[in-house]
This record gives structure tokens, sequence and C-alpha cells, in this order.
């Protein structure tokens, strides 16, 4: 009789557990079941950071068109293209910032250089002063020939134009931050707003 309830006290912990484990089962199997969580993606901004575009030639290893971040210096340039052997680069002012299109030529050693000075940049304005430019209807071109005034300013001014309407004043230029304080006095006497 003892050995009749020991069995059967074996066969009901064996049913217990066996129930246990059906339990345990039947709750993991929906769990294993589940799709995986999708992978985390990292979304990169879409505004991509600034870049201007400069092209190197002279005394460097391989000279050609370099983007560069906004705010890079002509040294960046210049180790972007690796200056040559011969390069004279204390004839440049590797501090100075690049501008968007910007042509930088590395001079070799020995080379004749002409520095921008105030005569130069005189010289590179129209004898002549222009007729008043209007800024309403100016083209780019129009734009570029002003003293102080490159592509990339005048296509500054052209798409601010676009985006804001037509100008109310010649002073919105210094207003609106379209040009350097320097450059918007050496050209406001050339321009009108009609």
């Amino acid at each position: 009789m003892e050995e009749l309830v020991e069995r059967g006290r074996n066969w009901l912990a064996g049913v217990l557990l066996v129930a246990a484990l059906g339990a345990a089962v039947a709750l993991a199997v929906p769990l294993l079941q589940r799709p995986a969580a999708p992978p985390v993606q990292l979304v990169a901004s879409s505004a991509a950071p600034p870049t201007v575009q400069v092209h190197v030639v002279g005394a460097v290893r391989q000279p050609g068109v370099y983007a560069l971040p906004a705010g890079s210096r002509v040294a960046d340039a210049v180790e972007a293209a690796g200056a040559a052997d011969d390069a004279d680069l204390t004839a440049l002012n590797l501090a100075a910032r690049l501008t968007d299109g910007q042509r930088l030529r590395v001079p070799q050693l020995g080379e004749a250089v002409a520095t921008p000075t105030a005569a130069t940049e005189r010289a590179r304005a129209p004898a002549a002063p222009p007729a008043r430019v209007n800024l309403n209807t100016a083209t780019a071109a129009e734009l570029d020939a002003l003293p102080g005034i490159g592509p990339a300013l005048a296509r500054r001014i052209l798409e601010y134009r676009a985006q804001h309407g037509p100008f109310t004043a010649v002073e919105q230029l210094r207003d609106a931050r379209l040009l350097p304080r320097a450059t918007y006095e050496r050209v406001r006497e050339y321009l009108t707003v009609q």
C-alpha cells in the first residue's frame, strides 16, 4: 500500500511538472513567434553642411576643384591639394577664408606674386563709373561687374530678390547682410531701386 501511495505521489508530481512545463511553453511560444522589432535606422539630416568649391592650381601635387566646408581657410585648400616641394607658401595668406568659386594659385619658390592691395582692387573697378544698376532688374552679370561684387555675391542678391520680392531701398543690401559692410560702402553709389 505504501508503494501505491508512493507511486501516486510520483505520478502526481510528474503530472504537475508536465502541466507546469506546458504552461511555460504555452506562454513562451507566442513570445517566440512574435516578429522581431525592426532594426533602428539612423536618419541623417537632409541638409548637407554648406561647402565652398575652390579651384586649386599651381605648385600643388593634385590640382583640381575641391569641396571644402564653408569657413575653410587657404591652408585647408593647400592641404587638400598637397603642396609641392617647390611651393612658396609664405607668399600666401594661409589664414584667409575661402569663398565659393575661388581660384587659388599656389606660387613656386622664386615666382613673382602680385599681392592684392587697395590699388589692385581699384584697378579691378571700371575706369569710368558705371551707369546706376537697378537692383530690381539687374542680372547676375550686371551685379558681378560692380567693384567688389563677384559671382557669389551677385547670386546671393538675386536669390534674396526672388525670395523676398523687389527691393524698396539700396540699404536692404546692408540691412539683410547680403553684402559685407565695406563692399556695400564701395558699391552703393552705383545702385538704385526703381
